[in-house]
């Protein structure tokens, strides 16, 4: 399951709006120390589960806008920092989708027509619904940083949702009445995106952006559905699911184009979890005293007997000889 970073200041920002984050988390049945990490990694549909969670808990349309005009908002992540640094609104938008995967898991799609640019926001898997939490709250953050970094406000000229947007004070702060449509979208002018920024700092532009560079680096090393299925699966395989449906599901795609992706890269489900368990296995026997028994049953066997076959096909050793090899 491919996690994204979210910034552990997330959760002193739900604080400092009476939202007790711990309370969030509970509800949103996440891991409870989420918050207490300086970079808490979720998965796409723990994120959306997290913000539909706040957005349930706290009953105001407009937290997401309250959110977003938090003061120096510009510093809560250095992907937001760097973009902030731009030179006008085209180059913010622009670095903020290059680095958007630093964020969470939503990418921009940015289309140009006439005088107008379009920014529609899209997730990673086929079958997950942005909420209108997160919808609100992205269209009220690209409004209020280009008009705190330009000086002046700027609204957009259209915006379309998937989802009933009827708040008066929502629409009056986005400026434009919203369109129900297939997609989520902002537009704005050009003219307006090519006012310049006051907050252009190109020292600290070139100060952050290789470490950026750096962490997209890390993130693109292995982006392959094989990686994601193996991720899944050592999440899945301790709770006793060890198949295909199962994998798909965490993953909100079908089974069928699960199937289709790792043929696609020249392998298939039974080579990913073959892969997966006699890594896991390796890390069992090497690293703890967990009886063949024990590891047996957090790899998913039904029986110890069937796991130590597959570990003999694997590696050429029986399990206790590659144990006492390792710790020898």
């Amino acid at each position: 399951m491919e996690k994204f970073v979210i910034d552990g200041q997330y959760g002193k920002l739900l604080a400092a709006n009476n939202i007790d984050p711990q309370l969030v988390l509970r509800q949103a049945e996440l891991p409870i120390d989420t918050f207490a990490h300086q970079f808490p990694k979720l998965s796409e549909a723990q994120y959306f589960r997290m913000l539909e969670t706040v957005d349930k808990i706290a009953r105001d349309p407009l937290l997401p806008i309250i959110l977003v005009k938090e003061n120096n908002l510009e510093t809560f992540s250095p992907p937001i920092l760097a973009a902030y640094c731009s030179s006008n609104g085209t180059s913010f938008i622009q670095r903020l989708a290059h680095y958007k995967k630093l964020i969470g898991p939503v990418s921009y799609q940015i289309k140009k027509q006439a005088q107008m640019q379009t920014i529609k926001l899209t997730t990673l898997s086929e079958k997950q619904f942005l909420p209108a939490f997160f919808v609100k709250g992205e269209f009220a953050f690209l409004i209020e940083m280009l008009s705190r970094a330009t000086g002046q406000q700027i609204n957009p000229v259209k915006v379309t949702v998937t989802f009933a947007l009827t708040d008066e004070k929502v629409i009056n702060y986005l400026g434009v009445t919203p369109q129900r449509a297939a997609d989520n979208s902002i537009t704005f002018r050009i003219a307006d995106l090519q006012r310049p920024f006051k907050s252009k700092n190109l020292s600290l532009l070139n100060y952050l952006e290789p470490e950026l560079k750096k962490r997209l680096a890390e993130l693109a090393v292995d982006d392959s559905y094989a990686k994601r299925v193996r991720s899944v699966l050592v999440e899945l395989l301790p709770r006793g699911i060890a198949n295909a449906d199962g994998v798909a599901k965490e993953l909100g795609i079908s089974k069928r184009t699960l199937q289709r992706n790792l043929k696609a890269e020249k392998t298939n489900f039974q080579q990913q979890l073959n892969a997966t368990r006699e890594m896991l296995a390796k890390n069992y026997l090497l690293n703890t005293k967990m009886s063949t028994d024990e590891i047996a049953f957090l790899l998913a066997y039904q029986e110890t007997n069937s796991f130590q076959r597959a570990f003999s096909v694997w590696t050429g050793k029986s399990v206790q000889q590659f144990r006492q090899e390792g710790r020898a």
